[in-house]
């Protein structure tokens, strides 16, 4: 009939290794699968994608303090229904399991890079006007990244703007509320369970060879389990080059980025990145996250071939707040 089906199917197979400083071994075998179908009938698309993810610890030493650790998670990824326009930046109305990214993915990412990836139950609508949009979101959290488990912890609550002045220059203005009646993970030391709201501000842009961005934002609320109210704030940028008409495609990027630690006052000074993306602004490491951090970093990279990238990358980073927590970017807590 009418319909229009097209199959998803995405195979992944990565390996890591580290060498700690403590003098461990930490080794990964991290293998995911993704089947699913996508299904179009005029204004109304809808889409179902099951997902096998598992990360085997194959190092001489359990727990890295690091990174994923062992996961074996079986389920739905994606699971949604929309309605849509007709045009090539639609507006829609989308309800269901679903991936999403705001932004750079600081606050709000999918975390592709992480054994699991993420997507959220949640009802989003998006509407397109001119050069700008309007995005509002709701979404139920849960303590698994894959909303695999039905143990909520608490909601999600967005709205966002954005603006295309011109490719070199794009404007994103977004709140983000999140209400959270338990705590997620224990590792995040009771900081989770309460109000916080957060308002960024971000300009971007990509266009002849130059990629850049820069992003502020802001936190209050309240920390339930400190009995604190929050203040907290982040900051991060980067720029970069590709030499699009030389042999190699080489690029260069520099970056760097802060945000506030807690100092154990009357207020709640840690920056919580919320749900960030992994991998992608924090290094291969993911040794810290954009909490309580001051970093500076470069980057050399080449494309060799089709679809392949060799990059170098330096990066210093400190805590802001030296007896403040040090979490990494899949929100793990090291230590103080």
């Amino acid at each position: 009939g009418d319909w229009q089906i097209a199959p998803v199917a995405e195979v992944r197979l990565r390996g890591e290794y580290r060498r700690d400083l403590d003098e461990e071994n930490h080794a990964l075998l991290v293998e995911r699968t993704r089947l699913g179908l996508d299904a179009t009938r005029g204004p109304i698309e809808a889409r179902v994608v099951l997902q096998d993810a598992r990360a085997l610890d194959l190092g001489a030493t359990a727990d890295p303090i690091i990174g994923a650790g062992t996961t074996s998670v079986t389920g739905a990824y994606e699971a949604w229904v929309d309605a849509h326009t007709d045009s090539a930046r639609p507006s829609f109305l989308r309800a269901g399991r679903q991936p999403i990214a705001w932004g750079e993915g600081r606050l709000l990412g999918v975390a592709d890079w992480s054994p699991t990836g993420r997507s959220l139950d949640a009802v989003r609508g998006r509407l397109v006007v001119g050069d700008g949009a309007i995005e509002l979101l709701a979404a139920a959290l849960t303590d698994e990244e894959t909303s695999a488990s039905v143990a909520s912890y608490g909601e999600l609550f967005g709205a966002r703007f954005e603006w295309a002045f011109d490719p070199l220059f794009g404007l994103d203005a977004y709140a983000l509320a999140r209400v959270a009646q338990a705590e997620p993970f224990d590792s995040l030391g009771a900081s989770v369970r309460g109000e916080t709201y957060t308002g960024a501000l971000r300009l971007h842009g990509d266009a002849h060879g130059w990629q850049w961005g820069g992003e502020a934002a802001y936190q209050l609320g309240r920390a339930q389990d400190f009995a604190l109210d929050r203040a907290a704030w982040a900051a991060a940028a980067h720029l970069g080059y590709t030499f699009e008409s030389v042999m190699l495609r080489p690029s260069v990027r520099v970056g760097a980025a802060y945000a506030t630690g807690d100092s154990r006052g009357s207020t709640y000074r840690a920056f919580d990145p919320l749900l960030p993306d992994v991998h992608t602004w924090h290094g291969a490491m993911d040794l810290f996250a954009w909490s309580n951090e001051e970093e500076a970093n470069g980057r050399v990279a080449i494309a060799p071939w089709t679809d392949a990238v060799a990059a170098i990358e330096y990066r210093y980073a400190q805590l802001a707040q030296p007896d403040g927590t040090w979490r990494t970017a899949y929100m793990t807590t090291i230590g103080r």
